[in-house]
């Protein structure tokens, strides 16, 4: 038996057992495949002939299972002959997704991506598909751009209907208002795994699957997959069970600190041009980006786009590359005392690389108010998404914060939340909001704006349910849940307080000129023959860009250009060591 947090898990936790029949199935929640072209795209005779050329044929006998929910670099199938239906194994019964169509793709995202599979796939007649491995699949993808685009616009399309249907390699039951469950969800929700959510409170099914698993009201929460069930699980092992975390190397051509724009910018750059690449991120990409709602200033999406969508696209498009991602996981220490700089990550383990990319971004400052912290997860928030939005649904809420991420906050929850109130210290919402924001806010019936106002108090029962407010609003005012956006300090405390790498008086990392001017220059640049390059720090090699970085423009679309940017000063640091 596994452990979790120490506790040994109790047999229950097992790996399921029955064979998958198909005849004894749920089939209450089957798609049809019929005239879906964007789930089951038909492939062409060129196409096919191409794909040959790598396929291996294989024959499958009815009941015969192609690959397992739950399995590992899965390899891709297309099927010539027969027919193949696809199933979601749940703890208490089996359910048909749909059938899979002939000269079609047979499977999702995972098959690319080597994460564990979300779905069972069984012949239920006699069955001949052309099997291609994972690493074919894979250079399939990077050589063939028209056969590429359709097999990762298909198996994200496929992705995306499983997680609108519920369907997902693992169930999370719990209670939404607790701060636990609040976090496991918005842990896999920003990592994209599909996820079956309930709570026992309102969903009878999951009461009783809880009854026939033996578990108990201080179990909760607990995560049920094909692999066991898991009480109370911490993050690392979530994200065990979902496969997020890779073999690493002792040694690459770039890492990159940090999965927020700058980070997945310098990612995709540094992999598309040829550099063995790692992105490493201490929760999941996105960053704080990933949290928006709709960002809607961003080059090239008239209609806005979801920090949600546009990290997913970036990560996809980095694997596409080839880069290796790796999340959870923490970076403890960089040493850059040789010309190969060294990472410590949080479990000891000792990465190499020629050029490093620190974005590691900033985080969103605490709220200091009485009890400010008592309520993290149970009606306070440093984001706001669709995990946040949907326990907001028709209650009071409170947005603090006068930037772009507030607004955007305000006017999302505008759609869900009975009221939203916006709080800020100063006088005027524009001095810092963009104006296409303050105008909607200004328009949005349900939004009220408290100026010169400030929260000095938080209460509840054990979640969040009013608050005490100073200033030209005093008073104490009804809240469900609280959105605090107030400003952003760097994540660079684990660089040894400035000792590794300089940083600025206000903690972010100094580059180009300043790091010429800063006072560790002359120590850590001693020997080296040049001034320093725009992003690079006052360690040679070693690169910042976007909101860790002092002095960049705290968007987006700055974080993507300087991303962007530091890899062609990355090929030049490269250049030099081997010169």
């Amino acid at each position: 038996m596994g452990t979790t947090n120490g506790v040994a898990e109790k047999p229950v936790a097992g790996r399921l057992s029955r064979q998958l029949d198909p005849l004894s199935a749920d089939r209450s929640q089957a798609y049809s495949i019929e005239d879906n072209d964007v789930l089951q795209p038909v492939l062409s005779d060129r196409q096919i002939e191409e794909i040959s050329r790598i396929a291996k044929c294989r024959k499958l006998d009815v009941g015969e299972i192609l690959f397992e929910q739950g399995t590992r670099n899965a390899d891709v199938a297309i099927l010539q002959e027969g027919r193949l239906e696809f199933y979601d194994r749940r703890r208490d019964r089996d359910v048909l997704i749909t059938e899979v169509s002939r000269r079609t793709f047979i499977g999702d995202i995972s098959m690319f991506t080597g994460e564990p599979t979300i779905a069972a796939c069984v012949a239920v007649e006699p069955s001949k598909v052309m099997i291609v491995g994972h690493e074919d699949l894979k250079r399939l993808i990077a050589e063939h751009s028209e056969i590429g685009d359709l097999i990762l616009k298909t198996f994200m399309a496929r992705r995306e209907r499983l997680r609108a249907d519920g369907h997902g390699l693992m169930s999370l039951v719990g209670h939404a208002t607790h701060g636990e469950t609040y976090r496991m969800r918005d842990f896999l929700e920003r990592n994209q795994i599909p996820l079956r959510f309930s709570d026992p409170d309102d969903d009878a099914e999951s009461r009783v699957l809880l009854d026939k698993l033996g578990i108990v009201e201080d179990d909760l929460p607990v995560l049920i997959c094909t692999e066991g069930v898991c009480r109370h699980p911490n993050i690392e092992e979530v994200a065990r069970r979902a496969g997020l975390r890779p073999k690493l190397k002792t040694c690459y051509d770039l890492i990159v600190v940090g999965g927020g724009p700058a980070g997945l910018a310098a990612t995709v750059y540094g992999a598309s041009e040829g550099l063995d690449t790692l992105m490493i991120d201490k929760y999941s990409p996105g960053g704080q980006a990933g949290t928006s709602s709709k960002i809607e200033n961003y080059l090239g999406f008239a209609t806005g786009v979801s920090g949600d969508e546009l990290s997913k696209q970036a990560v996809l498009q980095a694997r596409k590359f080839g880069a290796t991602l790796c999340n959870p996981c923490t970076v403890i220490g960089l040493d850059c005392e040789h010309d190969k700089k060294t990472l410590t990550l949080h479990d000891g383990t000792q990465i190499m690389a020629r050029s490093i990319v620190l974005a590691t971004g900033a985080r969103y400052r605490k709220l200091p108010a009485e009890n400010g912290e008592a309520f993290d997860g149970c009606g306070v928030y440093y984001a706001c998404g669709h995990v946040e939005a949907s326990g907001c649904r028709n209650k009071q809420t409170v947005v603090i914060g006068g930037g772009n991420s507030a607004g955007q906050a305000a006017v999302f929850l505008s759609r869900h939340a009975r009221d939203v109130k916006v709080i800020i210290r100063g006088d005027d919402l524009g001095k810092s909001m963009s104006d296409y924001l303050v105008r909607r806010i200004r328009e949005a019936d349900n939004i009220e704006l408290l100026a010169e106002t400030e929260v000095a108090r938080l209460d509840g029962d054990g979640r969040l349910q009013s608050l005490t407010l100073t200033g030209k609003h005093a008073g104490t005012v009804d809240c469900d849940g609280l959105f605090v956006m107030i400003g952003a300090t760097p994540n660079t405390e684990w660089l040894d307080g400035g000792d590794c790498v300089g940083l600025c008086p206000k903690g972010f990392l100094a580059t180009g000129i300043d790091a010429r001017h800063h006072a560790k220059y002359d120590a850590h640049w001693s020997g080296v023959d040049r001034e320093p390059f725009l992003l690079e720090t006052t360690r040679p090699g070693v690169f910042a860009a976007g909101d860790v970085r002092a002095g960049s423009v705290k968007r987006v679309a700055g974080g993507v250009g300087e991303g962007s940017m530091a890899i062609a000063f990355v090929h030049k640091a490269i250049a030099e060591q081997k010169a």
